[in-house]
């Protein structure tokens, strides 16, 4: 390994460890005292509100690599730039968009690391940081259980077993619902091809209702449509779904190819997953956009350098999380709302590169 290209690296993680520890702490001090609030008021132990933060961390960190990044970049080339050191190295000869390549190499590296995070620890800790906010502070009981594509949810004196949940149009396909008496036993069973919410009651579709007489028979009614007010409404269901982070690839991928199987709309399974993907070359794309960019002599030294970092971060995710919306919403296929950032801003970077070596 050449000796600049030991500098490179040397200086790079430093950096880069310097601003993921800066933006981990500012993050964990935002939301620290955006939420001590609602853990004083809830009566949580300070303990328990500080294990909440701690396993916020995986989730934090996976999320702020390629901010770190691009940060970094920013940081060292500015410092060789005020340095004189990249004028020196091109003036003996040296092509620094060679040297550039290993950062590239590490990019990728990083990404891979960063998609191991999203994979093996934010699903291990991210449900517990969840399960701490919804029980501890909502005080919503946990009487969800969520599998692939079945929900199951206890109620009062009910218990719901659930197909498939559309949380964004607020639609249930395939619906049972078990009543029980004081002493738990079954005493009435509704099934629904399809439940929709209506402001404050449910109207379901194409079911059965089946009661239990007095004398121990069963009554059986069919129906088209029938409207049924009942305790739990949509909100119930969606804090007993996973999110996305607390699901891995392939658990997500099975769970989407389920409900596509099954004729239900995967849209919102397939961007997330989608995305599971092009989230870990955020951090290649942010390097191609932020080598030339470095490069250049400004007038405003590193504090400018950090600016100009962070402004691209953010208009990066602020277009992500755009063309994530519009695939959801069904504007943009999925893999393109997905990637379309990514395409963007690697587009952008290659311009760049090009015109800096130009």
């Amino acid at each position: 390994m050449k000796i600049i290209t030991r500098y490179l690296y040397r200086e790079f993680f430093a950096y880069f460890f310097i601003s993921l520890i800066a933006f981990l702490v500012l993050y964990l001090v935002i939301d620290f005292f955006g939420k001590i609030d609602n853990f004083f008021e809830a009566g949580v132990p300070l303990g328990i509100a500080l294990s909440y933060f701690f396993y916020q961390i995986p989730l934090i960190v996976q999320q702020i690599i390629p901010i770190s990044v691009l940060v970094s970049i920013m940081l060292m080339f500015g410092l060789m730039n005020k340095h004189n050191e990249i004028l020196a190295l091109r003036g003996s000869g040296l092509n620094l968009f060679n040297l550039s390549y290993s950062l590239i190499g590490l990019s990728i590296l990083i990404g891979v690391g960063s998609f191991f995070i999203s994979e093996s620890i934010v699903p291990i800790t991210s449900p517990k940081a969840n399960r701490i906010w919804d029980i501890q502070v909502q005080k919503r009981a946990s009487k969800g259980a969520y599998k692939l594509s079945h929900i199951w949810y206890r109620g009062d004196d009910s218990v719901y077993q659930i197909r498939t949940f559309d949380s964004r149009k607020n639609i249930i396909e395939g619906l049972t619902i078990f009543f029980f008496d004081k002493d738990f036993t079954l005493i009435k069973r509704i099934d629904a091809g399809k439940a929709t919410w209506n402001e404050d009651q449910w109207n379901l579709a194409d079911g059965l209702i089946q009661t239990i007489e007095a004398d121990g028979s069963w009554k059986s009614v069919r129906f088209k449509h029938r409207s049924i007010n009942l305790p739990e409404g949509p909100e119930n269901f969606k804090h007993t779904m996973k999110a996305p982070e607390e699901m891995s690839f392939w658990e997500l991928k099975n769970y989407t190819r389920k409900i596509r199987k099954e004729g239900y709309d995967s849209t919102r399974g397939e961007v997330d997953l989608n995305i599971k993907i092009a989230f870990p070359f955020i951090s290649l794309v942010l390097t191609l956009v932020g080598i030339p960019l470095a490069l250049r002599k400004k007038k405003g030294g590193i504090p400018l350098n950090i600016t100009i970092g962070i402004g691209i971060s953010f208009l990066y995710l602020l277009t992500f999380g755009l063309s994530r919306s519009l695939a959801i919403s069904g504007v943009l296929p999925p893999i393109l709302g997905a990637w379309m950032a990514n395409l963007l801003f690697l587009f952008l970077g290659i311009y760049l590169m090009l015109a800096e070596q130009s």
